[in-house]
């Protein structure tokens, strides 16, 4: 078993709550997690997942307008899970947004994570 991994991948992406988040689009960290079923024998990209095709799908993703972090989340894991070779069991997508309008705030980020386990 093999996880292929995007870590913190920066996007701008017209999500929130608040329109004016929306308008003028947020800087947002995504991270995804892929366990493959995959033989450690087989020396060939299509037994995998290729790491430019993860970073295009979270990249289309994030362009799309949305109100929660959540939505996104799960749009990827079903675009990688439509888009990509069989054998995928498991998806885990971290999304950090690390502003928020809010008075008092001073995290580094807040954010979701999402896990799925994949049918395929």
């Amino acid at each position: 078993m093999f996880v292929v991994f995007l870590d913190s991948q920066e996007v701008h992406s017209p999500i929130g709550v608040h329109e004016f988040e929306r308008k003028s689009g947020v800087k947002l960290l995504i991270s995804v997690r892929v366990k493959l079923r995959m033989a450690a024998d087989s020396d060939h990209i299509s037994r995998t997942l290729d790491y430019t095709q993860l970073v295009d799908i979270v990249e289309s993703e994030a362009r799309k307008e949305r109100h929660l972090l959540e939505t996104l989340a799960s749009d990827i894991a079903a675009a990688l899970q439509k888009e990509s070779p069989k054998g995928i069991e498991n998806i885990h997508i971290r999304i950090e947004k690390p502003q928020i309008p809010h008075e008092g705030y001073n995290a580094k980020a807040c954010g979701v994570e999402y896990t799925c386990d994949c049918q395929q």
